[in-house]
């Protein structure tokens, strides 16, 4: 379903909390759709200037530093599949104008996480099967007595650096499947008969020995992974799935994590599991929460239907078992896929988020909730748009995600896709060598960086009231406090066709520390992160704005100290 929304960050400082009041950097300026330059395009003011008089009709919105949810780990996207096809054949000039818009919070949107993708070696053995060599993937090692061969993926090895360079610090290593030489089939996906999973009986260890000297290796070339994702949706079946994957019941489950975290506290490695990477949160939810969501019955989609275990109530057997509970770090991180969408009968963007929250809440109050891939599927996945409609259905399903199921980290499914479908922040027409290097950014891109360049690892959310906050809301809010950064950030998403106008107030606030401008900062159909008109705040910590209809705007504050000015 098509949603309009509109999207405003405030970010400002506040001495009640241990900080001051001032502005943090700008943002982009450059146009929707680029060439493979470096150049950037400024774009015409065309919207209703943010500041003006606010009618009695406003919405009277507040925010309190005093009351804090969960704390922010990252924002972050995946390097599959592109990444190694762009690594390897473009030139550095385009590398690095991709690495700059995804990683760089001068140039781009300032991601805080990358996920690099462990391939399997589907690249030759599995021409067949999966037709489309963007989503084959090489191997670190290719047989069972064959050497490390460290020189594969190196186009993924590229952005990786890349991304460590402009500042991201987590390092996120994802495997969709074991090496082909540990699979029943030979293969990087399931077939029908290979049973629970495709890994071979009795090769957890050997596929965790596999996985820590990966990491060790990356991390004597100077990048350290923070987490290791051994598990990609185990939820589906991934029979001819025309990608890598790998089904694991519960059980196949429990034996790998259990096996990579014993060798891990062996180990010398920091890495933290993060798992169990499930394909939709119902799949988390134990049997009453889900009988709670759904009427009755249980989660019976997928894997589930082929007779061979359990893939299901994740929650229950991670959170609920003391010792997968260790082992995964008491973090469940899971997709949001097929749960972007409110019905009657089947609230998915409120309802099931509560209960989600409510259910982890059950195993321990202070566990801790990862989305740690998302693009837009179902009816309004297929089709190519660069446009504000998508962003703005992005950015209400990245809201919900933090506010209700109090998501402490947010990603995004592949940075940079060339098909037609919704799955991409950048896409291309490029598809082998010789091929133009087309860069064309979409609003989704500088939708996320709405929230990935202001809302930094540390900052905690903080309450936000004045709103109603229902899955139909027009106009929905979040705010953040980061005090490593000095700033609070509120997030408004106006989900209407129609101008919103708040009358804001910021309660705790030493006055003698307020703030006196706020730059802004605006994504909407003419423009993608770009400068907009400052907003004055009165003396009482209070101001009033117009969000224009269908677009998103960070209003930005830094302290007089501050060090990036």
């Amino acid at each position: 379903m098509k949603r309009k929304l509109i999207v405003i960050t405030l970010v400002a400082f506040t001495s009640v909390l241990g900080l001051y009041f001032g502005f943090t950097s700008g943002g982009s300026d450059s146009s929707s759709s680029s060439n493979s330059s470096n150049s950037t395009n400024s774009v015409k003011e065309t919207e209703e200037p943010l500041q003006q008089p606010a009618p009695p009709d406003a919405y009277d919105v507040s925010i309190d530093g005093s009351v804090r949810y969960q704390t922010m780990d990252n924002f972050g996207a995946s390097d599959a599949w592109s990444m190694d096809p762009l690594g390897k054949q473009w030139t550095e000039e385009n590398k690095n104008r991709v690495a700059d818009l995804l990683f760089s919070r001068e140039k781009g949107i300032g991601l805080s996480a990358w996920r690099f993708n462990i391939g399997a070696g589907s690249i030759e053995t599995d021409q067949t099967i999966i037709p489309d060599p963007w989503r084959r993937a090489e191997a670190f090692k290719m047989s069972e007595t064959g050497d490390y061969d460290w020189s594969k993926q190196s186009g993924q090895q590229w952005f990786l650096q890349a991304a460590k360079d402009r500042g991201v610090d987590t390092l996120i290593a994802f495997v969709n499947s074991p090496p082909v030489w540990m699979t029943k089939n030979g293969h990087a996906q399931p077939d029908p008969d290979v049973g629970s999973t495709n890994l071979k009986e009795g090769y957890e260890d050997v596929f965790a020995t596999f996985l820590i000297d990966v990491l060790e290796h990356f991390r004597r070339e100077g990048l350290t992974f923070q987490y290791i994702s051994p598990i990609n949706e185990p939820t589906w079946d991934w029979n001819r799935a025309q990608q890598e994957g790998n089904r694991y019941n519960n059980e196949d489950m429990k034996r790998v994590i259990l096996e990579l975290y014993r060798q891990l506290k062996e180990s010398s490695l920091d890495a933290q599991i993060s798992a169990p990477d499930g394909v939709e949160i119902t799949s988390l939810l134990d049997d009453e929460y889900y009988q709670m969501f759904a009427g009755g019955g249980q989660y019976t989609s997928g894997a589930n239907s082929l007779g061979t275990g359990k893939y299901r109530e994740y929650m229950k057997d991670l959170l609920g078992d003391p010792e997968l509970k260790e082992a995964i770090g008491n973090k469940i991180a899971s997709h949001s896929y097929w749960s972007d969408y409110s019905k009657s009968g089947d609230d998915r963007l409120g309802k099931l988020r509560e209960l989600l929250d409510a259910n982890m809440k059950k195993y321990d109050a202070e566990a801790k909730y990862w989305v740690s891939e998302y693009c837009i599927l179902g009816d309004y996945g297929p089709g190519r748009d660069l446009g504000i409609d998508p962003a703005l259905y992005m950015a209400r399903t990245i809201h919900f995600d933090l506010t209700k199921a109090n998501a402490a980290a947010w990603q995004w499914w592949t940075a940079v896709s060339k098909v037609n479908y919704k799955d991409g922040l950048i896409y291309t027409d490029f598809n082998e060598a010789g091929d133009e290097q087309n860069i064309l950014t979409s609003k989704i891109l500088w939708a996320l960086g709405n929230y990935s360049k202001f809302i930094r690892p540390g900052a905690e959310r903080i309450a936000l009231t004045g709103l109603d906050e229902g899955a139909e809301s027009e106009l929905l809010g979040s705010a953040y406090v980061h005090e490593g950064e000095q700033t609070v950030t509120a997030v408004f998403v106006n989900d209407s066709e129609e101008d919103k106008r708040i009358r804001l107030s910021l309660k705790g606030i030493d006055k003698s520390r307020s703030i006196a401008v706020m730059e802004s900062y605006i994504t909407s159909a003419g423009r993608d992160l770009a400068r907009g008109e400052d907003v004055t705040v009165r003396d009482d910590q209070a101001f009033e704005a117009v969000i224009p209809a269908k677009s998103i705007v960070s209003l930005i504050g830094r302290g007089a100290d501050d060090s990036r000015k």
